[in-house]
């Protein structure tokens, strides 16, 4: 049987492959931001976004299943988005 203490350990190794995705993501959103300035396209790709989050909320295939979680998933990415949004603006303006 598994101890809080046991638990708490693999919740905070989650957490450092959640920090170690996140840099990645931002190394990546980097990346397209500075492709995007030398071609002149747009930052902001809103059908690119709506992609995003339908594929993000349906990646294990069990979309509705949970609404709830459904809804927290939805709120997740909708606040990466964002902040990566802000990032980047204020990296690169």
């Amino acid at each position: 049987m598994k101890t809080i203490d046991s638990l708490r350990q693999e919740i905070d190794q989650v957490h450092k492959e959640m920090h170690a995705l996140l840099a990645r993501r931002r190394d990546l959103t980097m990346a397209i931001w500075e492709i995007k300035k030398e071609q002149n396209l747009p930052f902001f790709n809103a059908e690119r976004e709506n992609i995003i989050m339908a594929d993000f909320v349906n990646l294990d295939g069990k979309q509705g299943q949970d609404p709830e979680f459904d809804t927290l998933l939805k709120g997740v990415m909708s606040s990466v988005l964002r902040e990566y949004e802000k990032y980047l603006k204020s990296k690169h303006t």
